[in-house]
């Protein structure tokens, strides 16, 4: 079988985390199909790797933003499909070809265009970007002959639009076991603590975005500042997509005078993340719109204590590994961060737990579900 991986979606973040995993396990998996990887010109330098049963192939226009690549998919892709041979087509960024003849599995991975409150506070170019991206993910879902889902509140999400689910598949995602773990080597260690000059530290890691609610964490951790160890510090990693945002968090960090308490170190390499997850004093994750978040899996398993935002589906796939919260309430969110930071058994707890659930996650399954429902469509 000959099955074709459209890519075109994956920029940054979970998509890009979530594509790398399935390749690398896809190809350690003796299916005998063969799998023709569409990507972006910066796409194929992420994913690509030499292998007998993988083709990548990339072009030039959906390289270039999200409507060309939108345009490409439904114009052009259906032709390429057919010339190449497709079996089945796998489209994990919500959106398949709409008039392609090729049969099509679609995964849901992208919540935010049902979203109400994340469109409103949107301009208005993105407003309507956001709006067609649900329009035609509604459509995908209702074209596509399997649809993956990642969380069952993306599940619940769809039903409430009145969509027939029959052909759906709920198959969560996985962690990286030889990178996220809680045995970090002490050299590598060192290494990254001595990089930033770390210390003791709260952290949080995300691209920053408006509803991943950076501004109300850090609120929250100015009301708490001079009732923790003054060494304690509120460290922020991700990928700045949002600069205004960014901009009006850095003139409250001023205001403030907590340019010394509260640390962005920006986008950083991903082998490093497991430091930061293993160090940190407490995990924090306070945002308002996701599907299944890789950082929550990967985090737990290296036994962060973790505290999550109280929405679904951080629920979901946290369970009783962390402390929930209102992340729109900066008041509550800072009597959650001091009631925890004083209380080690409870941080000792979450460590225990986080490396517990962190078992149920596995790329491995993932990959193995994925594939037998590539398999199932034929």
């Amino acid at each position: 079988m000959k099955i074709a991986i459209n890519t075109m979606s994956a920029v940054a973040g979970g998509g890009v985390t979530y594509i790398k995993n399935l390749l690398t396990h896809l190809s350690k998996i003796n299916s005998r199909h063969h799998f023709l990887v569409f990507t972006t010109l910066s796409g194929k330098k992420a994913f690509y790797f030499p292998h007998p049963d993988f083709t990548f192939v990339s072009y030039k226009i959906p390289s270039k933003n999200p409507i060309f690549r939108i345009l490409w998919e439904q114009c052009l892709l259906p032709f390429l499909l057919k010339k190449e041979g497709v079996d089945v087509l796998f489209s994990p960024g919500n959106i398949c070809p709409l008039f392609s003849k090729t049969p099509n599995v679609v995964m849901v991975q992208n919540l935010a265009p049902f979203d109400d409150s994340i469109i409103s506070t949107e301009g208005k170019t993105q407003k309507y970007r956001l709006i067609l991206l649900k329009l035609l993910t509604m459509a995908s879902i209702k074209r596509a002959k399997k649809v993956i889902f990642i969380s069952k509140k993306a599940i619940h999400d769809m039903k409430n639009l009145g969509l027939c689910l029959k052909h759906a598949n709920l198959i969560y995602h996985g962690k990286n076991e030889e990178l996220f773990h809680e045995n970090v080597t002490r050299d590598k260690k060192l290494h990254v603590i001595k990089k930033y000059n770390l210390g003791k530290f709260i952290l949080y890691v995300s691209n920053i975005h408006r509803y991943k609610n950076f501004f109300e964490l850090i609120q929250a951790f100015a009301m708490i500042r001079n009732k923790i160890d003054e060494e304690i510090k509120l460290l922020l990693v991700g990928r700045r997509f949002d600069v205004g945002y960014y901009d009006g968090m850095m003139r409250f960090i001023r205001e403030k005078r907590l340019e010394e308490r509260i640390l962005f170190l920006g986008e950083i390499p991903y082998d490093e993340l497991p430091v930061l997850y293993g160090s940190c004093i407490l995990f924090i994750y306070p945002s308002t719109c996701e599907n299944c978040p890789n950082i929550l899996i990967e985090a737990m398993a290296c036994g962060a204590p973790m505290l999550a935002s109280n929405i679904k589906p951080m629920p979901e796939i946290c369970a009783g590994a962390a402390v929930y919260f209102d992340p729109t309430a900066p008041g509550e969110m800072a009597d959650v961060l001091l009631k925890t930071i004083m209380d080690k058994s409870l941080i000792s707890l979450l460590k225990t737990e986080s490396l517990k659930r962190a078992k149920d996650f596995s790329w491995e399954n993932a990959v193995m579900k994925t594939l037998k429902v590539f398999e199932g469509v034929l």
